[in-house]
């Protein structure tokens, strides 16, 4: 058979470059979309990634982040709350609080004495060590020094949580913890003693007192006896404290001097 005279026709009609689209670019394109797509998921990813991690770090941030209000000794100092509610320290204390989660957790942590005035609103808490006293808005005195913390309400009502019990008090109540069980007494209401420059005990052990004196007046004393004794008085601080010594000594024969 003589092929030369063949001659065959190919059954379509389509030049090659429309077979090419066919054939090939719908899916180098459909590719492409598929590549595009995975891309753009990766990057919503590696985004809500580092969302999640920078709203961590800041819920991390604003937990742990607090601030520290001191008063030296022989200071008193006042100072103010993220709502505004007033605190007046008591010299050598200091207290600590969260600010940036202040609006859902108004908790102050207390190291000393201090005089809160609590505006409305929550609960707010002052804790001391196992202690803690809570209120929704009032004023009270709290005292936290060694061994001993007392709770003086001076208007409303705050309760004290001592070994998981709640003790309440009301307007002129106060409690006072130590090594023995809580003791509640009534007391004239109103600001605290040490607020007016008062030095003001009862049946006190004679070394507290001396340690009050030495932490008004940012001073170190000595004394030529020992301080065995227990003292009741009341009077005024003056510039002086050998003016105070004086008063507190002289009832035992008891010389005290100023460390320089």
């Amino acid at each position: 058979m003589d092929t030369n005279n063949i001659i065959i026709r190919p059954r379509w009609k389509k030049s090659k470059e429309e077979i090419w689209m066919e054939s090939f670019e719908n899916k180098v394109d459909s590719n492409r979309d598929d590549v595009a797509e995975a891309s753009t998921k990766r990057i919503s990813l590696t985004l809500l990634k580092y969302a999640a991690i920078l709203i961590l770090s800041v819920s991390l941030f604003g937990i742990l982040y607090s601030i520290e209000e001191q008063a030296p000794r022989g200071q008193h100092i006042t100072t103010y709350l993220p709502d505004n509610s007033r605190v007046m320290l008591n010299a050598d204390s200091k207290i600590s609080y969260k600010p940036l989660v202040w609006l859902i957790s108004r908790n102050v942590e207390l190291e000393g004495e201090a005089f809160f005035e609590v505006k409305r609103g929550s609960r707010f808490s002052v804790k001391s060590g196992q202690y803690k006293t809570t209120a929704l808005g009032t004023k009270f005195n709290v005292f936290a020094r060694d061994e001993i913390y007392s709770v003086t309400c001076s208007s409303g009502r705050v309760e004290v949580t001592v070994n998981h019990e709640i003790i309440p008090l009301t307007e002129g109540m106060k409690v006072t913890v130590s090594s023995q069980k809580p003791v509640i007494e009534h007391v004239t209401p109103g600001d605290a003693d040490w607020m007016n420059d008062r030095f003001i005990f009862e049946d006190a052990p004679l070394y507290e007192v001396v340690t009050e004196i030495e932490r008004q007046y940012d001073i170190s004393i000595s004394a030529d006896k020992p301080l065995n004794q227990r003292y009741t008085g009341n009077f005024q601080k003056t510039e002086r404290p050998e003016d105070a010594l004086e008063i507190v000594g002289k009832p035992f024969g008891i010389t005290f001097k100023i460390e320089k």
